[in-house]
């Protein structure tokens, strides 16, 4: 017969899910915080020079094959692929009955989508125009749409296999597929860097709130099934 528990104590298991909570709770904060001082300098163009700097030494690294490969690269972040790799991932997730992770998946990105319509709107920052353009990109630039959604399929995704043992996999795929699509932007000089920061700080307060919102749900009554 099993012993009762003291009341009173924690667990590890109750431990690392408060810690995990807590850890979210703060990421969530900085990435809000970072956001709001990041848009305040960018409406008062204070990021201007720097965003400049960092467009003109990526241009003055281009090369013809990467003027060939970015144009077609880039679209891995934008709506279709996004779409298409969302998919992929619901069925995946759908066929193991891992409806909570789809669920995630599924919000963070559409989400993400009418977030940064609505930001776009309220911004209205103009395109980047120092050089003749690879691709022709309409509406406005802050912040940036590919870059919202490829970290918010990325960090879903990293989030919801956190716990498994494709932990590091969906880490790994998370940093190089978000890098990469933030990098194709600048190449391409369709946004500037602070469009890429701010559009991975707001897909990071928007997919660790979801998170948060399912996880202390589901975590609580977990808690409370403990013997």
């Amino acid at each position: 017969m099993r012993a009762k528990r003291p009341t009173g104590t924690i667990t590890k298991k109750q431990a690392r899910f408060s810690a995990g909570l807590l850890g979210a709770y703060v990421l969530v904060t900085l990435c809000a915080l970072g956001f709001v001082r990041l848009a305040w300098e960018v409406r008062e163009r204070e990021t201007l020079g720097f965003d400049e700097a960092v467009l003109t030494a990526i241009n003055h690294a281009s090369t013809p094959f990467l003027n060939s490969f970015m144009p077609i690269a880039t679209d891995v972040g934008g709506f279709v692929g996004v779409t298409l790799l969302t998919v992929v991932l619901l069925g995946l997730f759908i066929a193991k009955n891992e409806y909570r992770r789809a669920l995630l998946v599924v919000v963070s990105v559409a989400g993400a989508a009418l977030l940064n319509i609505v930001l776009k709107l309220v911004f209205a920052r103009d395109r980047p125009d120092l050089w003749e353009q690879l691709v022709h990109e309409a509406g406005y630039s802050f912040p940036s749409g590919h870059a919202m959604a490829s970290a918010a399929l990325g960090l879903a995704l990293a989030v919801a296999l956190w716990n498994s043992r494709w932990r590091w996999w969906g880490l790994v795929f998370a940093v190089v597929y978000i890098a990469f699509v933030g990098y194709s932007r600048l190449y391409l000089g369709v946004h500037y860097p602070t469009d890429i920061l701010a559009g991975w700080l707001v897909s990071g307060v928007w997919v660790l709130a979801i998170a948060l919102l399912i996880r202390s749900k589901l975590g609580h009554q977990a808690l409370r099934n403990l013997p």
